[in-house]
């Protein structure tokens, strides 16, 4: 790859005064921001253009490692099946929601979470964010959650694996315990 500017004379090699990128094939590379003002004479000078748009790079990069890191992160917290290729990030956010109405439903229930979790999918609670949990994605991923970290007894486990979802127990439609 070479360019306009580099050319061996003092000013600017083309004759508009402007810089152009040229590949191997001798074909101007696409840059979508048009020519580049040459910088007479200088020498491994990239002008300001080039220079902005370099660091506004580099910022956008360190942005979207930030927010890949973040979804890394998340998906570490959110049910998922063992053998389950990396959940999409809008998954991963629906999942998370729905993940999230169910431990707060949990959390104010007078229930251990397996007993609740089970008598909500069987239709005997009507949960009041039943309906923000209650999702096939979810339920089908909460017999693989680590409950041993919730502080729930492992042998309970197997109470969720046998669960059968309907059409009637799908979705503990809004209303109070």
């Amino acid at each position: 790859m070479w360019n306009s500017c580099s050319g061996g004379g003092a000013g600017p090699a083309s004759a508009d005064g402007f810089c152009y990128e040229y590949g191997a094939s001798g074909g101007p590379i696409g840059g979508g921001g048009g020519p580049l003002p040459c910088s007479a004479g200088v020498p491994g000078f990239a002008g300001p253009y080039k220079v902005q748009r370099r660091a506004a790079n580099i910022r956008e990069r360190k942005r979207m490692m930030s927010i890949n890191t973040a979804f890394e992160e998340l998906r570490c917290h959110v049910p998922t099946f063992p053998f389950e290729k990396r959940l999409s990030k809008i998954d991963t956010l629906r999942l998370a929601i729905a993940y999230i109405a169910l431990l707060r439903e949990v959390l104010v229930s007078q229930y251990d979470p397996l007993t609740h979790i089970e008598k909500c999918l069987r239709g005997e609670l009507k949960g009041e964010h039943a309906a923000e949990w209650n999702t096939s994605d979810l339920t089908a991923r909460l017999s693989w959650i680590n409950w041993e970290n919730l502080g729930v007894n492992p042998n309970r486990r197997s109470v969720l694996t046998t669960l059968t979802l309907t059409a009637d127990t799908i979705g503990c439609h809004n209303g109070t315990q």
